[in-house]
């Protein structure tokens, strides 16, 4: 393998998801030779579709948020094929009721109850160590050693008080990884609880009373809407695959990674980081349980939130709602997501108790109207979506990066491959940076020096 400093080099992406096809499409674009091989049988990676009853539905519900149309790619590919800009009609589903998703904060306080709200308010309106630790959640959640990192529980403990975090926090963490929240790292705290962390609470309700007193819309009020292709999360994914074979670069699949068969080529690696080099880093998967009705439509809301451990589900997300487009005529779609934790990879959700449970609990909650069967389910799981972000991950995952460094010009990028959680934008991003890197020719050691500080994205939802 050859040294990327030539001014026409050859490369090789492993992965043909969002990441490796953008990588690619960067790299052809500047005349560089490149080709993709994918051990799946199919682009798309989490970016790709599952079809059921001829519908494109997304391998788990996804958003753009308005702020992807900054970047370039993601721009031409709206100039192409417009996105729509859809409302925000989200619900979180909390101790039986209804709030706004995102929440403000007088929203979650109603919820919380007296003790829980009196020890959220004491840090959000008070003068306290707690409410100077909310001030500084988003620079404190990012641990420099395991001896920093308190974990996600003494953590949240520490600026919402006992009652809030049992509440709310400890059984959502414990619902998406099946641990002892004691036992994963304080970064959780800004991974998938970013719309809930404190600030972002009062943060919110600010906004929402400044977008209405102002009388803003549109881009000027970006809380309330998001956006989403027409025709699904893939045909991002087709977009990408065009515009690669008008530049002779050819996708081989069903082709796993061996580095004993790599020419004289650099190595860009956005497959699955166990793939290339032994690391005990983990990820938790994702049940997916497709449910069409024979309604014109379940509801007003695109997407339910559950933190609550009665719910099997964590998201529950109605198609059409993010395009009309992906439903058919009398029909509607609705995508249940269900997260690994405690389950295991065995259970299924399409039938049986489980599947009675499921519709019961769907019905309790006001997702599912009583009398209504869905007149065809299917379950699918994926693994590898939710990085499990223990107390310490982060030597394991230098570890992981130097091993990586000792079997050549190798680049690690994409979600997979970097441990990463993140956002589809993000993802092209990071796409960007590496064939930057390369390009001019950085060595491996640098590159992981800056990948490592993607780990503390943030995911925008």
């Amino acid at each position: 393998m050859t040294s990327p400093k030539s001014s026409k080099s050859s490369f090789l992406v492993v992965g043909a998801g969002i990441s490796g096809l953008s990588a690619a499409l960067f790299l052809a674009r500047s005349g560089h030779s490149v080709r993709i091989i994918e051990k799946s049988a199919r682009s798309g990676g989490l970016a790709g579709a599952e079809l059921f009853r001829g519908i494109p539905c997304d391998i788990g519900s996804h958003r753009l948020h308005p702020a992807a149309i900054d970047g370039p790619l993601f721009r031409e590919i709206h100039q192409h094929e417009p996105f729509l800009t859809r409302p925000r009609r989200g619900v979180l589903l909390f101790r039986g009721r209804r709030l706004p998703y995102p929440p403000a904060a007088l929203s979650m306080l109603f919820a919380l109850g007296p003790a829980a709200s009196f020890s959220l308010a004491r840090g959000l309106l008070g003068t306290s160590r707690r409410s100077r630790a909310f001030a500084d959640w988003e620079k404190q959640r990012i641990p420099s050693s395991l001896q920093d990192d308190v974990g996600f529980a003494k953590f949240v403990q520490d600026r919402v008080g006992e009652p809030a975090y049992r509440s709310f926090y400890e059984p959502y963490a414990r619902k998406v990884w099946g641990l002892d929240p004691a036992d994963l790292s304080q970064i959780v705290a800004k991974k998938r609880l970013g719309a809930t962390q404190p600030w972002a609470l009062f943060q919110n309700m600010l906004g929402r009373l400044s977008a209405r007193w102002e009388g803003l819309s549109g881009p000027e009020q970006r809380l309330g809407h998001f956006v989403y292709p027409a025709r699904g999360i893939s045909s991002i994914i087709e977009y990408l695959e065009r515009e690669i074979t008008k530049h002779g670069v050819v996708v081989t699949h069903n082709e796993a990674f061996d580095i004993s068969r790599v020419r004289d080529e650099t190595v860009l690696f956005a497959g699955h980081l166990p793939d290339l080099v032994p690391t005990s880093l983990e990820h938790r998967g994702l049940y997916l349980v497709f449910l069409a009705l024979s309604v014109e439509r379940a509801g007003e809301n695109e997407t339910y939130y559950s933190p609550d451990p009665q719910h099997f589900f964590g998201r529950v997300s109605e198609l059409q709602h993010y395009s009309p487009i992906l439903s058919r005529p009398g029909e509607t779609i609705l995508c249940v997501e269900i997260p690994e934790g405690t389950w295991g990879r065995d259970a299924d959700f399409s039938r049986g108790p489980l599947y009675r449970q499921l519709l019961g609990q769907l019905r309790q909650a006001g997702i599912l109207r009583a009398g209504i069967e869905p007149i065809e389910q299917r379950q699918y799981f994926v693994p590898g979506v939710y990085p499990l972000y223990r107390r310490g991950f982060r030597a394991l995952w230098r570890e992981a990066m130097q091993r990586v460094l000792k079997q050549g010009p190798i680049f690690p990028f994409g979600r997979q491959a970097l441990f990463l959680h993140c956002n589809l934008d993000h993802c092209v991003e990071i796409a960007r940076a590496v064939v930057e890197h390369v390009l001019k020719g950085h060595d491996g050691s640098a590159w992981v020096e800056q990948a490592e500080s993607y780990l503390e994205l943030r995911v925008r939802d």
